[in-house]
């Protein structure tokens, strides 16, 4: 009697470590594959420079989620409610050696009008040549035609401008750096406005590939968290605030007198 009572104890010990063992695994295995999803928003903006105050549409989002696509549109007018600058960029959930999460870039298209004059460029990545092939029009011949651009290889992580938080989320750095107290995400960031939008802003290095780093600087009064953009190559550095929700709250770029804020959110 005593030996089949043990034994069955034995046989549910076992059991449950088998159990244990499973469960920790199936963590272990959900850590290292978990692809985080950006935010979904669509928000207002006022957008005031040093030449005006303007509108700011912004909306981010999946094209598709089945297949993991998403895209941040981005258009700009003025008081008038015309058309002064637009864009989307597009990329997919990935990852990095099935391990890191990561927003791989794809497209993107982006237009903006100089003297009511139309300025555009399209980007698409071109994975066999491991480069970016950029396709210029506009009226002046020096910003035509198409060029092939080699990706540098001093970072696998690379973002396009207009969706450098989008992209750190999809890395984990966001949730991670909020966390942690403190953090920092080196990648490259993507200019999909080039040339154009070194025309704009002063001081922007004439390149459509920049080094750079984003770092988390706490969080203020509001519960806002804020995160500084370093973008080595020219000592130029934007702020963003994001809501507990992960949503862009306000942008900061005081070496071009920029500033975005909030108008409300959709």
């Amino acid at each position: 009697m005593l030996r089949k009572e043990l034994s069955k104890i034995l046989k549910t010990l076992s059991t449950i470590r088998l159990l244990f063992i499973f469960f920790v695994c199936a963590a272990c295995s959900s850590q290292t594959s978990v692809k985080v999803a950006p935010v979904i928003s669509k928000t207002n903006f006022q957008l005031k420079d040093k030449a005006g105050v303007f509108q700011l549409n912004r909306e981010s989002g999946p094209i598709s989620k089945t297949k993991g696509i998403y895209a941040v549109k981005r258009t700009i007018k003025d008081g008038s409610n015309k058309i002064l600058e637009r864009s989307v960029v597009i990329s997919k959930l990935g990852s990095l050696k099935g391990k890191l999460s990561v927003l791989r870039p794809e497209k993107s298209e982006y237009e903006v009008w100089f003297d009511a004059k139309e300025y555009s460029t399209k980007t698409q990545i071109d994975l066999k040549s491991k480069s970016l092939i950029v396709s210029l029009n506009s009226p002046e011949e020096q910003w035509r035609g198409t060029q092939s651009i080699p990706f540098p290889n001093n970072s696998p992580i690379f973002c396009y401008f207009s969706q450098i938080i989008e992209c750190a989320l999809a890395t984990g750095f966001i949730h991670k750096a909020i966390n942690n107290g403190s953090g920092a995400m080196n990648f490259q960031i993507i200019w999909e406005g080039y040339p154009y939008i070194q025309q704009q802003y002063i001081g922007l290095p004439d390149e459509v590939f920049s080094n750079a780093v984003l770092n988390f600087d706490g969080e203020n009064a509001n519960g806002l968290r804020r995160f500084s953009l370093n973008i080595n190559s020219s000592n130029q550095i934007i702020f963003y605030q994001l809501t507990k929700t992960d949503e862009i709250k306000a942008i900061y770029w005081p070496a071009q007198g920029l500033s975005i804020g909030d108008q409300g959110t959709e």
